[in-house]
């Protein structure tokens, strides 16, 4: 069973999914963490763990990254303070079952499962993030305030390594229990704060920047030997100095658009690309596996697989 339940799934997919927020209450009642909140600081004492302590004291945010030596978490206060681990589904299979209820939504835009503890008053600021991501509480209560949405001009408080933004207006808020889920689009500006020490998993979904995507279509098209230079269009006109005449930018959009009108090419580089493990260098560590078919090929970690 997803998490839907009787939402009708072409419904969220229309109108909710990466336009509005939702909340689900008791969509997940009954689901019990497989990790506990001692054994999520023992993943943070991994070096090949990806892990973040944020404190909140007197107005002041303080971010410290991992990999953490015991004694830290000996000498935390009793509140404001949360643990975040990244990717907790690569190192705990049983947390990777969670992805079963979200077979609504393509298995190749799934990112990780990050699982946060926080204790009273502990959270990580009003933010924004660029992908979608379903906030799962799975013991404690914690209280989510949504403000408007945001993007990349929308100013950041100076020198916070947390991306906070500078203004947060709320627009609603939400005690979640246990069982709770709450669904947050990209971009919408969000601010988790625990009321009781809890447990969170956040199920985040893979959204790469264009400049992102692009560099590395231009990585693949030189690696095939596809890469092509420019050629001046046959209605060239005499020098005009410094100008560069519109025929010369329609002539670039052209050669551009050949290459992303290649519909095979552009579907064979996505798929290597979006099956990237999320951590190339420990994939023997961690036996992850991403997948993902076009009506070519089957793709797993960035390869092509032969059928």
């Amino acid at each position: 069973m997803t998490i839907l339940d009787d939402l009708n799934e072409t419904e969220f997919l229309n109108r909710v999914w990466q336009n509005e927020a939702l909340l689900m209450r008791d969509a997940l009642t009954g689901y019990t963490s497989p990790i506990s909140a001692e054994e999520l600081a023992g993943l943070a004492l991994e070096p090949e763990v990806e892990s973040r302590l944020i404190q909140h004291t007197a107005g002041e945010w303080q971010l410290t990254h991992g990999p953490f030596k015991e004694h830290v978490f000996r000498c935390l206060p009793e509140s404001h303070w949360t643990l975040l681990v990244q990717a907790v589904d690569l190192w705990v299979d049983e947390v990777a079952s969670l992805f079963e209820h979200f077979t609504f939504l393509p298995r190749w835009r799934f990112d990780d499962i990050m699982v946060s503890y926080a204790t009273p008053g502990g959270g990580t600021g009003p933010h924004f993030d660029h992908y979608d991501v379903f906030l799962v509480q799975v013991s404690g209560q914690r209280r989510w305030r949504l403000g408007g949405m945001a993007n990349r001009e929308t100013p950041l408080v100076p020198g916070s390594e947390l991306r906070l933004v500078e203004r947060f207006d709320e627009q609603e808020s939400w005690v979640l229990n246990p069982g709770d889920v709450l669904y947050v689009p990209p971009g919408m500006v969000h601010w988790g704060e625990a009321v009781t020490s809890s447990l969170t998993y956040s199920v985040g979904f893979r959204s790469p920047s264009f400049s992102d995507m692009l560099g590395d279509l231009a990585i693949e098209l030189m690696a095939q030997g596809l890469d092509q230079n420019y050629r001046d269009p046959d209605s060239l006109v005499a020098s005009e100095g410094f100008l560069i005449p519109d025929s010369v930018i329609e002539q670039v959009q052209t050669q551009l658009r050949s290459v992303v009108d290649d519909q095979a090419l552009v579907a064979d580089w996505f798929a290597r690309y979006m099956t990237q493990p999320k951590y190339p260098d420990l994939v023997e560590a961690t036996e992850e596996q991403r997948m993902a078919r076009t009506r070519w090929a089957t793709y797993n970690n960035g390869d092509r697989v032969d059928e």
